[in-house]
């Protein structure tokens, strides 16, 4: 599946706007319309590789606000439309 992400390429470089392709929704994977997308500290310093440890191409950014737009089989809890905020470790 072919998405829109803000892309960053190399470090202390601006992100670009790109179509990734994400591939197939996994079982357990749930497919999210992004309505905002927070940067926190720790985004930037993989952005500016402060750590010396990033890995580019890298896509930006764990705590979302969307709509629920897709669930694979396995996925509980969640319903397709439902409003939800979500944190990634």
């Amino acid at each position: 599946m072919n998405y829109k992400a803000w892309v960053t390429k190399a470090a202390k470089q601006p992100m670009v706007l790109e179509t990734v392709d994400l591939g197939s929704l996994g079982a357990e994977e749930v497919e999210v319309a992004v309505e905002y997308c927070g940067l926190c500290h720790s985004d930037l310093s993989v952005l500016n590789n402060d750590w010396g440890i990033s890995q580019y191409p890298a896509i930006l950014g764990h705590e979302v606000v969307g709509h629920v737009t897709a669930t694979g089989p396995n996925t509980k809890g969640l319903k397709v439309a439902r409003r939800r905020r979500l944190v990634r470790g």
